[in-house]
């Protein structure tokens, strides 16, 4: 199923503003499908993959004349898996400013690789879109409200990138979702981020998948995989850069009543996660089903911020006293404080309110997550 992806309008509305967008996400996201649909709106385009050699020959070590060659004359360019192509920002460097007009969008899965690549020589040139696994309001557009609501769970158990989503039966989205766990994300990451020691990478991300909602510890975390702190630091860089995982930092103003200095890892599609771990048993029997519903909503709420292009800070709270609120939006000083609760209503702390009086409070659970976006 071709879903409509909130993004295509954005990326769509920005054609032309850069002369080159580029397109960031994980693989199998579906970046090659949103590429292929705008493509569609224009009469005559260049589709150039970085994965097919002869593709990736045509732009390697090309004079600034050849390059405007043979892209010349296009409403669009599409350069999908950029990283690919050798010396790529350069070469798009060179696109950019001899070829008048030109309109490229250039997409990676390998963000930590084209990002290294374009950064310096694309200064001014470029536009960053990033794309997730779908999201709540695209599967309700695609599937309404009530079934979107109705397979929750199944969400919660697989995640949802596209092509997951799409499979019949649990048995074919539980082999598909560690296909991908296992064989496509973990790809460019052993290729490009010079992991000398998978065994504690793989160590390290489990535990990690263990982890999701509690705070922290470098350290601690170091000591269990019997790597360096660095390595650690490294390796969660490495995760972040893939779009595998985020950080949330604690929220901090008041030196005397917060934390201020443990972080939260969250993945951002929590059928990953759960494949990590092996294990996608139904919700009903999972003790972890709390922790999986609060990376599934802050997950969602780092999609719906991309998307909308809101600024500000994201966060967790917690008191020195142990209160705690699992997501905190700062924005235009205006702070949104989320709850996330399996099913019953939680009120907010007493320190919290004590402390932000002005803020907002909402208790976010599986009876009304769909709604709230």
């Amino acid at each position: 199923m071709n879903y409509n992806r909130t993004i295509n309008k954005i990326l769509v509305e920005n054609i032309g503003s850069k002369p080159i967008l580029v397109l960031y996400g994980a693989r199998q996201v579906g970046k090659t499908t949103l590429m292929k649909s705008i493509m569609e709106r224009f009469t005559k385009t260049l589709y150039l993959q970085g994965d097919d050699p002869k593709d990736a020959l045509l732009l390697e070590h090309r004079s600034s004349d050849e390059l405007s060659s043979l892209v010349s004359g296009y409403d669009l360019i599409v350069i999908d898996e950029a990283q690919r192509v050798k010396d790529i920002g350069t070469t798009l460097k060179l696109i950019a400013d001899n070829v008048k007009d030109v309109r490229v969008i250039a997409s990676g899965s390998s963000s930590f690789e084209l990002a290294n690549k374009l950064s310096e020589p694309l200064t001014g040139r470029n536009r960053k879109f990033y794309l997730y696994p779908l999201s709540v309001s695209e599967l309700v557009e695609a599937y309404g409200k009530i079934n979107t609501d109705k397979e929750l769970e199944t969400y919660m158990t697989f995640g949802m990138y596209p092509k997951i989503v799409s499979a019949q039966s649990r048995e074919e989205k539980a082999i598909l979702i560690k296909e991908l766990a296992g064989d496509y994300l973990f790809k460019d990451l052993f290729m490009f981020g010079d992991i000398r020691n998978s065994f504690a990478f793989e160590k390290l991300i489990k535990l990690l998948a263990l982890r999701i909602g509690s705070e922290i510890s470098y350290s601690e975390l170091a000591k269990e995989v019997g790597i360096s702190r660095d390595t650690v630091m490294n390796y969660i860089k490495l995760l972040e850069q893939a779009f595998i995982i985020f950080r949330l930092t604690p929220l901090y103003t008041n030196k005397a009543k917060e934390i201020n200095k443990s972080h939260k890892i969250y993945f951002y599609d929590i059928g990953i996660r759960n494949a990590l771990i092996n294990n996608t048993d139904p919700m009903e029997l999972r003790p972890d089903k709390g922790a999986i519903f609060e990376n599934f909503f802050i997950a969602e709420k780092v999609k719906e911020r991309e998307y909308s292009g809101r600024s500000g800070e994201i966060h967790f709270w917690k008191s020195r006293s142990g209160s705690e609120i699992d997501f905190v939006e700062v924005s235009g000083g205006i702070i949104k404080a989320y709850e996330c609760k399996w099913k019953e209503i939680a009120k907010a702390p007493k320190a919290w309110l004590e402390t932000y009086p002005k803020s907002s409070f909402e208790c976010v659970t599986t009876e009304n997550v769909v709604d709230h976006f």
